[in-house]
């Protein structure tokens, strides 16, 4: 399936009303290099994790969010933050000053639906109060829209129950209207195709044999052999030595190696 996709055409000379967008916009419109890492990463992104798996979507839009602020950086609009040195900064406060520039709301589906832009407990949360970049494969590119400059598009977002949402429709009117708020990029669609649990891969630095020896065992036991089968048994007995594994798991695992 082809998706059809608005052609936005864009004038040099035209100001999203953001100084760091329409350098990030125009960054990306010059370097296809750097843009084409970007189109990669976040393809790889999706097709390692799938986001249709509701608890996977948080783990996909947050890399989304840290490879934009990583576009960004290369592109010098995203600087050190005040008071480190040029090596070893924190990247959590590299992450706040990215979120000073704007907001990232990204789709993967192909359907397109409505951004949630905020959520509450118990009610709607804050709104559509800050500068924000929505990302599609429905979209003709990044799409910046500032609540504060674009009061058009920011009217139609939608208060429900328990979030406030802007229909998909405002947005791609709006990069329509205004192709300066428009940064070249080819968002991916989910294809279905990711399979790792990163809460699986996160849980196993937690339980490692060294520290929680017996809840490792489960882990431990799940894993291919990585090395021949001799090797993998001289392992296991050190294991039990070392008191990691008791006999009967060693025997167990030993069992699991030879296919009885």
């Amino acid at each position: 399936m082809v998706l059809k996709r608005a052609r936005v055409t864009q004038t040099p000379s035209q100001t999203s009303g953001s100084i760091d967008f329409d350098r990030f916009r125009d960054g990306l419109a010059r370097d296809s290099s750097l843009r084409g890492e970007l189109e990669a990463a976040m393809r790889l992104n999706v097709d390692r994790v799938n986001p249709s798996d509701p608890g996977n979507r948080f783990i996909v839009g947050g890399a989304i969010e840290w490879l934009v602020a990583a576009a960004a950086w290369a592109l010098g609009v995203l600087t050190i933050p005040g008071g480190h040195s040029v090596r070893g900064f924190d990247l959590m406060d590299l992450q706040d000053a990215a979120r000073g520039l704007w907001s990232v709301k990204a789709q993967t589906a192909r359907k397109s639906g409505a951004f949630r832009i905020s959520n509450g407990l118990g009610g709607s949360g804050r709104g559509f109060g800050d500068p924000t970049i929505f990302l599609s494969p429905n979209l003709p590119g990044l799409v910046f829209i500032d609540p504060g400059l674009h009061p058009a598009a920011a009217a139609r977002a939608v208060a429900k129950n328990d979030a406030v949402e802007l229909p998909f429709a405002a947005v791609s009117v709006h990069a329509q209207h205004h192709p300066e708020c428009v940064a070249p990029l080819q968002a991916p669609a989910n294809e279905n195709r990711g399979i790792e649990n990163p809460f699986l891969a996160y849980a196993q630095t937690i339980a490692t044999p060294e520290r929680f020896p017996r809840l490792a065992t489960m882990f431990t036991a799940a894993k291919p052999p990585t090395a021949g089968r001799a090797a993998e048994v001289e392992r296991l007995i050190e294991m039990n030595r070392s008191g990691k594994i008791t006999d009967a798991q060693l025997h167990a695992l030993v069992n699991q190696l030879a296919g009885l």
